[in-house]
């Protein structure tokens, strides 16, 4: 055979072996496609994440603890409201208020209490359904901000977001 029908042929062979993995769900082509995902904003979504907790252990201007911690995270889509169970958590029996912003979801609550010194007026989480990315931050008086947690998360019934 010819070198020119090899390449032929080979190309056809990978064209085919790519339509069949799309056709399967084994990858997504989206080309030529700005269309944002469509995620299911209704019900209930149930997540568990693997994170890093980076706490400060006697003020914020001494060195941070670092801890690695499982946490499950719920978001109610019908009462728009959430919670997870984690470092300062938005609990189930306290839930926060739930807001869509596309793929990213995120629960806050108002907060009055006193860490490190300083008033924490507000607790956050926010978990990005397009790439599972989980974060929590305190809102601190005089408009600072805490990062704590940051990681990954999947849900529970291992479908995608």
């Amino acid at each position: 055979m010819s070198k020119t029908v090899s390449i032929l042929l080979g190309a056809a062979l990978s064209v085919l072996l790519l339509v069949i993995a799309a056709m399967t769900g084994l990858i997504s082509l989206n080309i030529g496609s700005n269309a944002p995902e469509k995620f299911l904003n209704k019900g209930k979504l149930e997540v568990i994440c693997e994170v890093n907790v980076n706490k400060p252990s006697d003020g914020l201007n001494q060195p941070f603890e670092t801890s690695k911690l499982t946490l499950p995270a719920i978001f109610e889509f019908d009462e728009s409201t959430g919670a997870y169970a984690g470092e300062y958590a938005i609990s189930l029996n306290r839930k926060g208020t739930l807001r869509v912003n596309g793929e990213v979801l995120e629960i806050s609550r108002p907060a009055m209490f006193k860490r490190y010194s300083l008033v924490i007026t507000g607790e956050h989480i926010t978990l990005n359904r397009r790439t599972g990315e989980f974060k929590q931050w305190l809102d601190l008086e005089a408009g600072k901000r805490l990062e704590l947690i940051a990681g990954r998360c999947k849900r529970t019934d291992n479908a995608p977001f």
